[in-house]
């Protein structure tokens, strides 16, 4: 595997704890960025959220996508969108605008600052399942945390809670599932400034 490629373990995780949980910051580019100060472009974490109610931490200027892994959430976006959130599905939201969440859930987010776009997905591939990741030729970036079982690739193989990053992405990565459960995973894609 060479230095754009990338496996992240638990042991690699920098955990942050506050009022109503942890989060797990799972990767941030640039590598020698900073999140409190804001000094990044790309930020991939998991949170747990064990109070009924939490208020988002205002982030102006950064793009946030957020996905539920466990639970169900619904968030309030400024005084007037609401968004109900199940396992496995996606909202896009300005991390400016004043949010507040209720309900108790383990969560998936991207945050992008500074010039980089990029997306969020949710993937789910039974036992012997095959899947694709093709870049979009405005694509440089793509990171896959396993949440649930096991992926292989011809690069990687990604046990629960393991993160695969990309670096300089420029060709499909081709990923299955060799069992015994069904992989359960989120994507974050996208165009970062490669230092």
């Amino acid at each position: 595997m060479g230095e754009k490629m990338i496996v992240r373990t638990e042991k690699d995780y920098k955990v942050s704890r506050w009022s109503g949980g942890d989060t797990t910051e799972l990767y941030l580019y640039p590598e020698d960025g900073d999140y409190k100060s804001g000094n990044f472009q790309l930020r991939i974490s998991s949170a747990t959220v064990d109070v009924d109610r939490s208020e988002f931490t205002s982030l102006p200027g950064v793009e946030r996508y957020l996905m539920i892994f466990q639970g169900h959430l619904d968030m309030v976006h400024g005084e007037e969108e609401k968004v109900s959130l199940a396992p496995y599905e996606v909202d896009r939201f300005d991390g400016g605008v004043p949010t507040v969440s209720y309900g108790r859930v383990v969560d998936f987010n991207l945050m992008l600052k500074n010039g980089a776009k990029g997306r969020m997905e949710a993937l789910c591939l039974e036992v012997g399942q095959e899947y694709e990741i093709i870049p979009d030729e405005n694509e440089n970036f793509l990171a896959v945390y396993v949440r649930e079982g096991k992926i292989l690739s011809s690069d990687f193989t990604l046990s629960e809670k393991e993160t695969f990053i990309q670096k300089e992405w420029r060709k499909s990565i081709i990923i299955k599932n060799p069992g015994p459960v069904s992989a359960k995973m989120g994507i974050c894609r996208g165009l970062v400034d490669n230092k």
